[in-house]
């Protein structure tokens, strides 16, 4: 047999020898080869296992949830959105509780425009008013954090720069203290001394009222909704007198003072508004003026409750007839007829509890209750009272 016909055999042989146990889901630590010649050798590929190609990049399916830069694609974060809003939609708890625990996905740009583009395009009724809530829930919850966020900064700041303040007016002190003589000194101290702790008078802290407070810039932005309803532009048909008659229950005093404040700085938007809701006080308290004569002119005051009851039930107990009956208890009071004073303002409670009656929803109610209530104890009784079950009657019909 000749040297190349017995190297071939024996190639033959090798490759086709069986090795130990080997596993199937492991690399195959052999390698075949192939006579190319009868004086040359080469190697195969190396065998692998099955596990090699699944961890490969042949599974690898991450690609096709990405777009050329990177990003996820619009399939999947759609999923994504999809499955927030129904977190958000469908939980037990408060929206309000949910979105401030998902602060930071509820505030992401992205995902509130998703949210308004689904209102837009959403065709059913009921979904689209459900869908409007949430997205004035997230609106307003994330302009609340702001705010704070914004107040907490600038009370930093404010804290800041009255330590800088101290610091330096101390600073200045000790410099007016070194540049004294010791004669100077002595003549101070024996000064301090001969004027005795009699002599020394407190400074005086004028507390400011609620005119003369100045607004923050947190109090301004968190009327911009406000004052964005009530000034122009109008839509079609809306003036100022339509305005101010519509959102009359939303004017409060603190937004009162943003309007003059824009007034005072040359808004005439601002002036006109404030102009027609001083025309629409003066109307209510007209009317309330005349409802107060019927309900005086029926003498008894068994028969004034009921007027004010009548009243209440045609919706006519508002606030300018509240602080009417508040004012003639106030003037009787002062007048020393304390008989009138006294009827004034069991009439008041009368209205209030009636005016109750009429709201929506029991939480308004209480929240009236406590805001009228000046004593803490009573207060905490209303409370204990609103939120303790009540057992019911059961009435037997046998």
């Amino acid at each position: 047999m000749h040297l190349a016909s017995f190297s071939a055999a024996l190639a033959a042989t090798l490759a086709c020898t069986i090795l130990p146990s080997t596993s199937g889901f492991a690399p195959v630590p052999v390698q075949r080869v192939v006579v190319r010649n009868a004086n040359q050798f080469s190697p195969f590929q190396p065998l692998y296992g099955i596990m090699d190609e699944v961890n490969s990049d042949a599974f690898d399916l991450t690609s096709l949830l990405q777009n050329d830069d990177g990003d996820v694609s619009d399939s999947e974060m759609e999923k994504a959105y999809e499955m927030f809003l129904g977190q958000l939609v469908f939980s037990a708890n408060d929206p309000r509780i949910d979105i401030m625990d998902n602060y930071d996905l509820c505030a992401d740009p992205l995902w509130i425009t998703w949210l308004e583009r689904k209102i837009s395009s959403t065709r059913d009724v009921e979904e689209k008013i459900a869908l409007k809530d949430l997205s004035e829930m997230i609106i307003d919850v994330k302009k609340r954090f702001e705010l704070s966020k914004a107040a907490e900064e600038r009370a930093v700041l404010e804290a800041d720069d009255a330590e800088q303040n101290r610091i330096a007016v101390a600073e200045e002190e000790m410099e007016k203290g070194r540049a004294l003589s010791g004669t100077d000194i002595l003549r101070k101290a024996a000064a301090v001394d001969n004027a005795g702790r009699d002599a020394f008078v407190e400074p005086e802290f004028v507390k400011k009222t609620f005119y003369e407070k100045e607004l923050t810039p947190e109090i301004r932005m968190s009327y911009e909704d406000m004052c964005s309803k009530v000034l122009p532009p109008y839509k079609a048909g809306d003036t100022p007198v339509s305005i101010v008659f519509n959102f009359y229950d939303q004017f409060d005093a603190q937004f009162i003072k943003v309007l003059n404040e824009r007034a005072m700085n040359g808004d005439a938007d601002s002036q006109a508004v404030l102009d027609a809701l001083a025309s629409e006080q003066e109307k209510r308290v007209n009317v309330a003026t005349e409802n107060l004569r019927t309900v005086l002119s029926k003498g008894e005051p068994m028969r004034m409750e009921g007027a004010i009851v009548a009243l209440a039930k045609e919706g006519k107990i508002d606030e300018s007839f509240l602080l009417l009956l508040e004012a003639n208890a106030d003037q009787a009071r002062a007048a020393g007829a304390t008989g009138p004073a006294d009827l004034m303002v069991k009439l008041r409670k009368r209205a209030e509890s009636e005016k109750d009656k009429q709201s929506a929803s029991k939480e308004i109610k209480l929240l009236r209750q406590l805001l009228r209530e000046p004593d803490q104890t009573k207060r905490e009784d209303l409370l204990a009272d609103a939120f303790t079950p009540k057992e019911a009657l059961i009435v037997s019909w046998s």
